[in-house]
């Protein structure tokens, strides 16, 4: 099953590649990407990468209820997770990281991937803020507006939802089970294990002091990460930069959700550049901006990585092996 989605995979981002690059000038783009200012980007890289820091500050605080580790030492795990994301694939790096936490500090590694899924939770309700917030503020078609209230929509149910769970796990579950009562009963059994499975995952989270603190890191982590698509767009003198690099950073990680080879080939370039479409920045300009974003943002996270890899002791390939795990409950 994992070689078939690893074989669609590659497939899509040959076809995205394909689609993106056949109509390409490519002394064109070379004269694009020559002529932007590359020293207003570089100091954006240490924000770039603090925001891992504040992944790993956020990390911590999730984990506290089972363990209390220090950042420091979560900061080298988190780097390898992002490494080893852009070098295997379906996501790799997250299992890796599970893998490390319960061998370093021995915790148990479903748990630790617990955290990683809730991460991926407070991530996407973050950026459907975002989102929201921008549709509501710049002049965008009509389609991307009425996209923009169903994301504020989603984002304050969301939210509701995931404190709900938290501070009121029973209650939560009961009012799952009284709507999966409405549907056939096939459907709502198969509804609620999958719900059951999720609310379990919150688990990691009881001490309800730690909410507030992960909720308010998910903001700075993705105004830091918005702080690199910002001075991209100064570099590219482009016009509405603000919106435009909000409405980027959205976009482009939501797009790479979608199943691609490792370091999401295709799929962050197809998302970028559909985004930048929105502002009419198209053909060599779009993936210009697409593959200057795309070496800034995984080239030194990608390096950080392999430096933590090896004074972990570890190569590649035995990520590759350890990505390929399962773990078990009984853990």
């Amino acid at each position: 099953m994992k070689k078939i989605k690893n074989l669609i995979g590659i497939g899509i981002s040959v076809i995205l590649l394909y689609l993106l690059f056949r109509n390409v000038e490519f002394k064109k783009l070379g004269d694009v990407l020559l002529n932007i200012n590359y020293l207003v980007i570089v100091p954006a890289v240490l924000l770039q990468i603090s925001s891992y820091w504040v992944r790993s500050l956020r990390w911590s605080a999730m984990l506290g209820s089972i363990k209390k580790i220090k950042t420091k030492e979560l900061f080298p795990i988190i780097c390898i997770n992002y490494m080893a994301n852009s070098v295997l694939p379906l996501r790799g790096g997250d299992i890796v990281r599970a893998y490390l936490i319960g061998r370093k500090h021995n915790i148990s590694k479903t748990a630790a991937l617990s955290t990683v899924i809730i991460e991926k939770i407070y991530d996407g309700i973050t950026l459907l803020l975002f989102m929201g917030a921008i549709s509501l503020l710049y002049p965008f078609p009509k389609s991307i507006k009425s996209l923009g209230i169903v994301a504020t929509i989603i984002f304050a149910g969301a939210l509701i939802f995931t404190i709900f769970v938290v501070l009121f796990k029973e209650h939560a579950l009961k009012l799952v089970k009284f709507f999966t009562g409405l549907f056939p009963e096939k459907i709502g059994i198969n509804i609620m294990k999958i719900t059951n499975k999720f609310i379990d995952g919150f688990d990691v989270i009881k001490d309800k002091k730690s909410l507030m603190p992960v909720v308010i890191y998910s903001l700075i982590i993705w105004a830091l990460e918005g702080s690199l698509v910002i001075t991209i767009a100064i570099a590219f003198g482009v016009d509405n930069m603000f919106y435009l690099s909000v409405f980027t950073l959205v976009v482009t990680n939501f797009g790479i959700m979608i199943p691609s080879a490792p370091g999401n080939l295709g799929t962050f370039e197809g998302a970028c550049s559909t985004a930048l479409g929105v502002f009419k920045i198209v053909g060599n300009t779009a993936i210009g901006f697409a593959l200057v974003y795309r070496v800034f943002l995984y080239i030194p996270v990608t390096t950080l990585g392999f430096i933590f890899l090896l004074k972990e002791g570890l190569s590649l390939s035995s990520v590759t092996s350890i990505s390929g795990k399962k773990f078990e409950k009984a853990e």
